[in-house]
């Protein structure tokens, strides 16, 4: 037994003394990005980022991963506590706000890894200006104003922009939520901005964050109508796409503002306002396009003027002016155009201001309008001119179910001696008969009784309550369902909240 005893002790000496000789195994490695895991640089510029070692003193090498394989390894001093990368850059093709994803990892001595440390970046494709206090990205803009290549705008950065942007065909300009746009018109050259035929645009905000396209006099207190020119797009007709348009606010521009020529169904333009443009605010011509949810406010031109062969569809649009820049219509239809209209309203300055009129029909236009409002003129409320063509419900120029009030002077005014059929007539017996369904309920010695809806008028539109319809414009192929009269069905339907502009300045 003795010796066995001393066997085992023997034994557990040479066990221990071997334990004793064996390396003690290293802590696992951590790795951090100092400043945060986001930063920004300039296309063309090398990417620095500071990162922060601990290994206790062991470092072995750092490795880079870029699309979850190995980019690069790159040898450390042993007892680093920081390293600078500095080993890429951001190409010069990169477009503003395209991101590269990195990540890394330190290794120790001994072969253990940190765990991966993920790194964006996010390019910068311009140089910062200060206008009025506020920093913007400057935008590039090639000699001849002509762009080859895409352009992009970000979320979280606003943009100046000093001279006129043309879209070539191919290309595509990109403007994410929340954007403004602040566009200059040096030397007296007013700046456009053009999508030309075969380019196209995604410009998507939302009821939170429109993109805004606005005067760079805002950032100074010293904004117009006028200071910039026009936002044109220009497409080839039939079904041909010229990009998405949602959710945006065009302010202080030129005459016809929102230009659009030739634009295809294929493109998707909902929830604009044109604010204090100094002529017309929105103008389609030609084109099969088809928009909805439009706001033109305090446009010195009038707010809609729909011309040549445009025959798209309209729906829920807003018109309205809070004074009289001239004798002008706020909604135009003229030309050989022949687009439907339905749920609009068309507000006035007051029935107390000088001359100017809500909708006119004229040339040769065969315009249809329904489930709308015009409101708060001093006279003609509907002019009928030139050669439109009217016959009934059916016929090429319609305007039923409709609501006409608050003008005291030529509520339906006909200067084609037709007697402006939509207002209705006393038949042979005597009857008063309503072929249109507008709010006539007779008439008074020759001129119509109208009745009205509360809580519309100058600066307001927006009813107390609901007024229905007997129509519902979902009968017509395009238009979506609302049997109700006028833009707005009532307050707790308000589309305009949050991006739309009151007359004063204000955000709905």
């Amino acid at each position: 037994m003795t010796k066995l005893v001393m066997v085992f002790v023997m034994l557990s000496f040479v066990f221990t003394s071997c334990s004793d000789d064996e390396e003690p195994q290293l802590p696992t490695p951590t790795i951090s990005i100092e400043g945060g895991n986001s930063i920004e640089v300039r296309r063309g510029q090398t990417i620095n980022v500071t990162l922060n070692l601990n290994t206790d003193g062991n470092n072995r090498e750092l490795v880079v991963y870029r699309d979850g394989g190995v980019l690069e390894v790159v040898p450390l001093q042993a007892t680093a506590t920081t390293f600078t990368y500095s080993n890429q850059s951001i190409p010069n093709t990169a477009t503003e706000g395209e991101e590269f994803e990195f990540e890394f990892a330190v290794f120790n001595t001994q072969g253990t890894g940190s765990e991966r440390v993920g790194l964006t970046v996010v390019t910068l494709a311009y140089n910062t200006i200060t206008v009025g206090g506020e920093t913007l990205f400057e935008v590039d803009i090639p000699s001849d104003g002509i762009f080859e290549e895409d352009v992009r705008f970000v979320s979280g950065r606003n943009y100046y922009v000093g001279a006129t942007m043309s879209f070539s065909a191919g290309t595509t300009l990109t403007v994410q939520e929340g954007v403004n746009v602040y566009i200059a018109s040096p030397n007296g050259t007013l700046t456009d901005i053009v999508i030309n035929d075969g380019a196209s645009a995604e410009i998507i905000g939302t009821a939170q964050n429109p993109v805004v396209f606005t005067s760079a006099n805002t950032l100074t207190d010293t904004e117009d109508s006028g200071d910039w020119g026009v936002f044109n797009i220009r497409g080839s007709g039939g079904t041909s796409d010229s990009g998405t348009y949602q959710f945006i606010r065009f302010e202080y521009g030129n005459a016809r503002n929102f230009r659009l020529q030739n634009v295809g169904s294929g493109t998707t333009i909902d929830h604009i306002q044109v604010f204090r443009a100094a002529g017309e605010g929105i103008m389609p011509t030609d084109g099969t396009v088809n928009m909805s949810y439009l706001v033109t406010t305090d446009c010195e031109g009038g707010g809609f003027r729909i011309g040549d062969a445009y025959a798209g569809n309209m729906q829920f649009g807003i018109a309205m002016i809070s004074r009289t820049w001239g004798d002008n219509s706020e909604i135009d239809i003229r030309e050989t155009s022949s687009p439907v209209l339905a749920n609009f309203t068309v507000i006035g300055p007051g029935s107390d201001a000088s001359n100017t009129s809500g909708i006119r029909l004229r040339a040769n236009s065969s315009g249809k309008v329904y489930n709308s409002i015009i409101a708060d003129f001093p006279r003609r409320g509907l002019r009928l001119n030139d050669n439109v063509n009217i016959t009934d419900l059916e016929g090429e120029t319609v305007f039923a179910y409709s609501f006409i009030f608050n003008v005291p002077t030529d509520p339906y005014r006909d200067d084609t001696s037709n007697g402006n059929p939509f207002r209705g007539f006393v038949d042979g017996d005597g009857v008063f008969q309503n072929p249109f369904f507008n709010n006539v309920t007779g008439l008074e010695g020759g001129q119509p009784i109208l009745t009205s809806i509360a809580g519309i008028g100058t600066n307001s539109f927006i009813p107390t309550s609901a007024q229905t319809s007997q129509f519902n414009p979902s009968s017509i192929s395009g238009f979506s369902s609302a049997a109700f009269v006028g833009a707005v069905q009532n307050s707790s339907n308000d589309w305009t909240s949050g991006w739309v502009k009151n007359p004063d300045g204000s955000i709905r």
